[in-house]
């Protein structure tokens, strides 16, 4: 697809970076109950498995509105949200929201993990860029004066639900966390109605099996042809999966393709891998360690996953030549289907 020079793509098949397989025709079950909105900047589609088809809808609506109610938390376009007034504050500590404060202890602890690949207030650097709204390459200089002074393990919570920035100047950004989060709230306030899956653009749960007893069934994709699924997994009961890519948003620029996945150690878009899927517990935190694993590339960022027992990941490289290597966990066999 040709982009304007300076504008943002975000092609549609870029909202499901982590698309659901869907059951042939004829297996549709008449039970499962569904819908698609928008919401954390993105599509979100939601399928409930009940016999109380108004019961089914009234949790979508409920879902649908914890989705909104954590974006008024975490969005950095509100100066009234929790993510605005810290980065307002700083260094003075302000009291936040019950879940504002779980997803801010769980983006420091991925940040502490990670080594600052997943870098909860890099929210200067990505303003620098311009992203997403007007994506414009920044001066060489200006990137190396911001990332000189840029500490992934600026946030303290002094309190309960109580939390500080180091200092003025530094932004709080959550978009590599907050949209998992989110389809968490979804999908146990959805999980109220029967079995179900969430899915936010990539970033997915899934609470129960589908109608006919198997585990529900998601596609990664090829990262340079999304139309096209890399892998098959079945997903268990309770697995949230996020995908973090460089094909998502992005924008030509001189030539030159530059994606939103920043390496806050260089103050550039991380380079090396096209795309990162993570298996979890939660969204919350699939979502931060694909960020994360993405931006330490593929040796490090599957022996981070390797490390931690209750992950699992898919990292995807392309070369200049244009050929395609997977690079997994371990434990993803458990997830694969030929």
């Amino acid at each position: 697809m040709a982009v304007p020079r300076g504008r943002t793509a975000i092609p549609f098949a870029a909202f499901a970076a982590m698309i659901v397989v869907s059951l042939p025709a004829c297996e549709r079950s008449p039970e499962i109950v569904e819908r698609t909105d928008f919401a954390m900047g993105t599509i979100v589609q939601l399928k409930v498995v009940s016999r109380d088809a108004a019961a089914a809808e009234a949790a979508i609506d409920r879902a649908i509105e914890e989705f909104r109610r954590v974006e008024s938390l975490t969005t950095v376009h509100d100066a009234s949200s929790d993510v605005r007034r810290l980065g307002a504050a700083a260094p003075e500590p302000v009291v936040v929201d019950a879940d504002t404060d779980v997803v801010l202890a769980l983006a420091r602890d991925v940040a502490r993990g990670s080594g600052g690949a997943f870098h909860p207030v890099a929210g200067t650097l990505i303003r620098l860029w311009g992203f997403p709204e007007a994506p414009a390459v920044p001066d060489s200089a200006a990137i190396a004066a911001l990332v000189a002074d840029l500490p992934f393990d600026a946030l303290a919570r002094t309190g309960e639900r109580t939390w500080s920035v180091a200092r003025a100047g530094l932004e709080v950004d959550l978009g590599g966390i907050a949209k998992g989060y989110g389809v968490d709230r979804a999908a146990e306030v959805l999980a109220e109605a029967g079995a179900c899956i969430v899915n936010a653009g990539g970033d997915l749960a899934v609470r129960g099996v589908r109608p006919d007893g198997e585990g529900w069934l998601i596609g990664v994709e090829d990262p340079r042809d999304p139309s096209q699924l890399l892998v098959k997994l079945r997903m268990g009961p309770t697995d949230a999966v996020a995908t973090s890519g460089d094909y998502q948003h992005f924008a030509e620029l001189d030539g030159v393709r530059y994606h939103h996945l920043l390496d806050t150690a260089t103050g550039w878009p991380a380079r090396g891998v096209s795309s990162a899927t993570v298996i979890a517990p939660t969204c919350a935190l699939a979502d931060a360690w694909a960020t994360a694993a993405f931006v330490m590339g593929p040796g490090a960022g599957i022996g981070a996953l390797e490390a931690d027992p209750a992950l699992e990941g898919i990292l995807v490289t392309v070369d200049e030549a244009g050929e395609v290597r997977i690079h997994e966990t371990s434990g993803i066999a458990r997830y694969r289907v030929p």
